[in-house]
This record gives C-alpha cells, sequence and structure tokens, in this order.
C-alpha cells in the first residue's frame, strides 16, 4: 500500500512540475543568411527557429509555444 502512494505521489509531482515544458533551449546560429539581413537560430533541444536582425541572439525559451 505505501509503496503504491509513492507511485501515485511521484506521478502527481512529475505531472505539476511538467519538466517536459521547462526545458531551456540551446539556441545556435545557422550559418545561411536571410534575404532582408537577418540571421536566423536554430534549437537543438525542441526544433524552434527564429530569424533576427544581425548582431542580436534570442534570449527567451520557445519550447513551449510548439
Amino acid at each position: 500500500m505505501i509503496l503504491v502512494l509513492g507511485i501515485l505521489a511521484v506521478i502527481i509531482v512529475v505531472i505539476a512540475l511538467r519538466p517536459w515544458e521547462r526545458r531551456a533551449c540551446r539556441w545556435r546560429e545557422d550559418g545561411r543568411k536571410l534575404a532582408d539581413g537577418r540571421v536566423l537560430f536554430v534549437c537543438v533541444a525542441c526544433g524552434a527557429d527564429l530569424a533576427l536582425p544581425k548582431g542580436r541572439f534570442p534570449r527567451t525559451c520557445r519550447a513551449g509555444d510548439m
């Protein structure tokens, strides 16, 4: 009985914390430049891509937006 309650507690904690949504993006600059001079960044953790002006870098995680 204690084992079942322990497993149930672990499942509830994992669902409550949602670690899959809190994963931090790891941005890498793509070598290709876009036609309007922006630079393409791709996240190796979640696959998100973001185009920013040259000299700027992504600061936010977009893993939950996907």
